[in-house]
């Protein structure tokens, strides 16, 4: 079943209320350290695309073929792939900067697609993400734990109550604590891929 994320024109319309109460200035902080060879991973109806820098030579990755197609407007004459973050159709160290923007909370399996980013990383290249993650507050936590069904089926896959940063971890990144910002629910974070796996 459909949900908000697989209707462009519904999803379009929530981000765009999003983006008018703040939502904004976390979209621009993800894209705009981007550098080199980009991936936006799960660039959705292609809100992202429109705000690179020159500096980004951008590949957008989407999973939903209705999504790829709405995003093909904003793309600017970019290269646009239909795939999952599970099996990124890229070579071994393909990009210099993946940028991943409310992605990680629809993902089937999470750890699989950040193994498959840290792959087509170069060695010193950056994941710059943008998620929404369980609460830290028990009683939100908890509130989130039971909406969470409800909630993905309405949205077509959204899991509101993942530990995304938790995950990025095991998936063999380090995180930069001074770029992380965290409000509520939200995180900002640039993260590395550790040359040793073995950190899971």
């Amino acid at each position: 079943m459909r949900g908000v994320e697989q209707i462009p024109w519904l999803y379009d319309g929530y981000m765009a209320l999003m983006e008018a109460v703040g939502f904004r200035q976390w979209r621009r902080w993800v894209v705009r350290g981007a550098r080199g060879r980009t991936l936006d991973l799960g660039c959705g109806t292609g809100r992202n695309l429109r705000l690179f820098e020159e500096q980004a030579d951008v590949t957008g990755l989407e999973l939903e073929l209705r999504l790829a197609r709405r995003a093909r407007g904003r793309a600017h004459g970019r290269p646009l792939v239909v795939a999952r973050a599970e099996s990124l159709p890229f070579r071994s160290g393909a990009f210099d900067t993946v940028v991943s923007s409310l992605v990680f909370c629809s993902v089937r399996n999470p750890e699989q697609g950040l193994l498959e980013v840290h792959r087509v990383l170069v060695a010193d290249g950056r994941l710059r993400m943008l998620e929404h993650v369980r609460s830290a507050w028990a009683p939100l936590a908890r509130m989130q734990d039971l909406c969470q069904p409800l909630w993905t089926g309405v949205t077509g896959g959204c899991h509101p109550n993942r530990e995304t940063e938790k995950v990025v971890g095991q998936a063999g990144f380090i995180i930069d604590r001074s770029s992380r910002r965290a409000r509520g629910t939200m995180r900002c974070f640039t993260a590395t891929p550790s040359a040793d796996l073995s950190i899971r």
